[in-house]
């Protein structure tokens, strides 16, 4: 079976070029090389950059793009540190003139314009144009969710100790003194809000997260969860990063309203993990099906899907796929980056990579 940069980096009628991409080149091009340019290409189109101005002194600016390309072949190519990559851009022409670098910057430059980049969500824009192009005039059948761990490399924050405030009468309250008010669900509060003011209230924090595997055992680890809506021939439509102790189901009402503002799509599919009234509630409202894996009910029954459900529900397994082919392929084994706003760059680089090669394996 071929490999998807087997079937694109023969494509050269992806370039709209007339010539021999080759001769542009010190060394011969293998592959993956050719299907990065062509990966690039696919972006570009989407890729909206501030100018920098020149201020008349000092040193020109160096541009933004190079930085952006060099930040997608960081994950393509699996470079784990910005200073690897650095080495990798001085000792390889082709990666160096694919970039656009004349000259390679220093580290605190990367650092710097990637600190800018993250801050603007470049990224997450040009996914979301690129997505919307895509599925422009088109219906996407069934819409899959799930998260995935992201470890890293930060420390987790202290919690602060509560102060608990003692009461000096014994026994009960008297009858004046007013009930405390029950708030309301983090679900319920999502329902008729914004799904990005939804998200924002989310923990974004490095943190402890424990996740039920295949197995059946319990698995902890220390960072970030990466959330992905997946069409159903594994095109990444939304992702989003949180802290890995955020519930799944706390993300599903924010991500199927931004889900439904790029494509039109007929059925929600996730694990018993999004199982809860609201969720339900809330997708039937919008006219469409919600397939949930029943979880245990507090009663020890546990409901089943209906068979037409249950053979839809095996479509499910293509997010599993992106998510695999993410981490095995995209994101670099260690992320050396801290903070939330870097780590999502780094993310959200690797996911645009997997949007444009399924948008290029799709065309071929």
């Amino acid at each position: 079976m071929k490999r998807i940069s087997d079937i694109i980096a023969g494509a050269q009628g992806l370039l709209n070029i007339s010539f021999e991409i080759q001769h542009c080149f010190e060394e011969a091009l293998n592959d993956r090389q050719k299907t990065f340019l062509n990966m690039l290409r696919c972006i570009e189109e989407h890729l909206r950059l501030p100018e920098r101005q020149y201020a008349g002194t000092g040193r020109k600016p160096y541009k933004y793009l190079p930085f952006v390309r060099s930040q997608l072949a960081k994950n393509y190519f699996q470079i784990p540190a910005t200073s690897m990559l650095i080495e990798r851009l001085k000792a390889d022409p082709n990666l160096r003139l694919m970039c656009g670098f004349t000259k390679v910057p220093g580290q605190a430059s990367f650092s710097r314009v990637y600190s800018y980049l993250a801050g603007i969500n470049v990224l997450q824009k040009t996914h979301d144009s690129l997505t919307k192009e895509t599925f422009k005039g088109k219906v996407v059948y069934h819409v899959c969710r799930d998260s995935t761990a992201i470890s890293a490399r930060e420390k987790t924050e202290k919690k602060a100790k509560k102060h608990v405030i003692r009461r000096k009468v014994r026994g009960r309250p008297r009858g004046t003194v007013g009930k405390r008010k029950k708030l309301p669900r983090e679900t319920t509060l999502q329902l008729n809000e914004n799904p990005y003011s939804s998200l924002e209230r989310l923990n974004k924090k490095c943190s402890i997260g424990a996740k039920q595997n295949s197995q059946g055992n319990m698995s902890y680890w220390r960072g970030y969860k990466l959330h992905l809506d997946v069409s159903d021939w594994g095109y990444p439509i939304t992702a989003c990063v949180t802290g890995a102790n955020v519930q799944d189901c706390l993300v599903a009402i924010p991500m199927e309203k931004i889900t439904e503002q790029k494509v039109t799509f007929c059925y929600s599919l996730m694990d018993r993990g999004y199982d809860t009234n609201a969720i339900h509630s809330f997708i039937e409202a919008r006219e469409r099906i919600p397939i949930i894996k029943p979880k245990k009910r507090s009663n020890g029954n546990c409901p089943v899907l209906d068979l037409a459900k249950e053979e839809r529900y095996k479509i499910r397994t293509v997010v599993e796929r992106a998510n695999s082919h993410l981490k095995d392929s995209l994101i670099p084994k260690a992320i050396f980056a801290k903070g939330h706003s870097k780590v999502s760059f780094a993310l959200f680089s690797a996911v645009l990579c997997l949007a444009a090669l399924k948008y290029l394996q799709f065309l071929s």
